[in-house]
């Protein structure tokens, strides 16, 4: 088992709806024995999971992270690569690229070709690995990247990347290779999955710029509760832990 899967593996421990589930689990095996304790876990872990499940208590713990960088509305002069951060994709042969890839990752994508448009000389690299599908994400997000106005001529796929990591440090190394020494890269993800991704570039010499999209605050009234916004605080704890774990490791 490699790093990776381990990583991965690892990473189910922080999940919110499996870790309170467990948790009720060993709150109902304690009802026996301490009665009282075991019910006033049970009612904490409810209502902790009816308070998640609320647009402005999600919109306080996503908006901490979504909030971060500003939509970019035209890349900047000096951009020489524009990265797409990967973000999944069940690949079927039958099915067209955008019945694929998820909506995430549809909706960087989109927001990549959209800022390459406006600088149709930078370079447009996406990213991702085969996983268990017969066609790499990466290729998968270049098709589509296609027919969506994308020339293909200044595509370049990076179909090797497994995760965030891999994908910054094949597009720095890229840069270093093919590119100039003063050429900015622009990092395309997800609003809440920036700031991490920002953390592997602060040391970096390379100047960056952050593009933010698929946001997931909505302006909605506090009794409309949702397992969609739980489901949006799962994914900013899992940034939070992500982020912890790049300042922890060597």
């Amino acid at each position: 088992m490699d790093a990776f899967v381990l990583k991965k593996i690892l990473s189910n421990v922080v999940h919110i709806v499996p870790g309170a589930l467990f948790a009720l689990l060993i709150c109902v095996a304690l009802l026996g024995r301490w009665p009282r304790l075991a019910r006033f876990g049970i009612l904490m872990i409810s209502l902790s999971l009816l308070a998640l499940s609320s647009p402005p208590v999600t919109n306080t713990i996503v908006g901490s992270l979504e909030n971060q960088y500003p939509v970019v509305q035209a890349l900047p002069e000096d951009t020489e690569l524009v990265l797409v951060l990967g973000s999944g994709h069940h690949w079927t042969a039958d099915r067209p690229p955008n019945s694929v890839l998820m909506a995430s990752a549809l909706s960087r994508l989109s927001e990549a070709v959209r800022l390459w448009k406006t600088r149709p000389e930078a370079l447009l690299m996406t990213s991702g690995a085969k996983f268990r599908s017969e066609i790499s994400q990466a290729e998968t997000m270049g098709t589509m990247a296609m027919v969506l106005g994308m020339d293909e001529s200044r595509l370049v796929l990076s179909p090797e990347a497994r995760d965030t990591d891999d994908e910054i440090a094949t597009a720095l190394r890229w840069m270093q290779q093919n590119g100039s020494a003063t050429g900015r890269l622009v990092v395309v993800s997800s609003a809440m999955h920036l700031p991490r991704a920002a953390t592997l570039l602060s040391d970096q010499p390379v100047p960056y710029t952050m593009a933010p999209t698929d946001f997931r605050v909505l302006d909605a009234p506090w009794y409309r509760f949702n397992s969609l916004h739980l489901s949006d605080v799962d994914w900013a704890v899992h940034e939070y832990v992500g982020m912890l774990w790049y300042q922890l490791a060597p």
